[in-house]
């Protein structure tokens, strides 16, 4: 008995497939789309070209797939293992000029990287502090403090000369004024009772708007607990309070009710020159 080569039972396997296909009638482009199988790769298999299937695996499962369609019984493993193993490269350098280019070229990505991130980083650090802080209670300049005009001297007839030195007036009251007559001695300061001033004591945080009678800000900030903040009457002219229960409003040292002038939390008011005080339209 002739003993059968590889390359014949290959070209039988290949024949059968062939022959059960046209048995049936069927075409290598119908085949191949509902198989999902390029038309080359079917008639790899029907030429018994099996190097053209790739490695052993990717062989057999192609030719299970073909010939079970096919309803044709094929020893797939046999002709799996005909085909060699695929040879496997290696990505590393072998030389070690190549993993020393491979090594530096990391580095260098690194650094670059690192260089261009840390100024960015210091600049948010650095900047992000300032950042932070709302501008909403802060929209007028600092008040300079009125600097003291020298003190006058008075020169009286007889007498040594006197240097009149006037007591720093109030916070926000107007100055007192020292009238000084030539060759008398200098008259007292005019005997006048405080001024009328509009008072607030907060006894929680609240914010505050302060508007002249010509509409000028004379205060928009926001006050702590335990501040205290007042004006002269004739400069006051309309007055909003963030924090109505939080806020306590004197007039001339008496107390103020808020409550016809507020909405919800927050009081608006306008102040007459007598000192009372009247809702106004947000």
């Amino acid at each position: 008995m002739t003993a059968v080569t590889p390359s014949e039972t290959d070209q039988a396997t290949a024949l059968r497939l062939r022959s059960a296909r046209l048995d049936q009638g069927l075409e290598l482009a119908a085949l191949g789309r509902e198989l999902k199988l390029p038309q080359t790769t079917l008639e790899a298999m029907e030429r018994g070209d099996w190097a053209r299937l790739g490695a052993p695996v990717f062989a057999r499962h192609l030719l299970q797939r073909y010939a079970r369609r096919l309803d044709v019984d094929v020893d797939c493993e046999s002709i799996a293992a005909q085909l060699p193993d695929p040879r496997l490269r290696s990505q590393v350098p072998r030389s070690r000029f190549g993993r020393f280019a491979e090594f530096s070229a990391r580095q260098v990505t690194y650094m670059t990287g690192s260089l261009l991130l840390l100024p960015a980083l210091y600049l948010l650090l650095v900047q992000w502090p300032g950042a932070g802080h709302s501008a909403a209670y802060a929209l007028d300049p600092p008040v300079a403090a009125p600097a003291m005009s020298p003190s006058p001297v008075i020169a009286v007839p007889g007498e040594t000369a006197v240097a009149l030195v006037p007591e720093p007036p109030p916070a926000a009251g107007p100055a007192l004024t020292t009238t000084v007559t030539a060759g008398l001695t200098p008259a007292l300061p005019l005997a006048e009772t405080a001024a009328r001033r509009i008072e607030m004591r907060f006894t929680a945080e609240s914010w505050i708007e302060v508007f002249g009678r010509d509409g000028s800000v004379l205060e928009r900030s926001l006050a702590r607990s335990g501040e205290a903040r007042h004006w002269p009457i004739g400069q006051v002219g309309r007055v909003t309070i963030g924090n109505a229960d939080g806020t306590e409003v004197r007039v001339d040292g008496s107390g103020v009710n808020l409550e016809p002038v507020r909405t919800a939390n927050v009081a608006r008011f306008a102040l007459s020159s007598d000192g009372a005080i009247e809702a106004v339209p947000r």
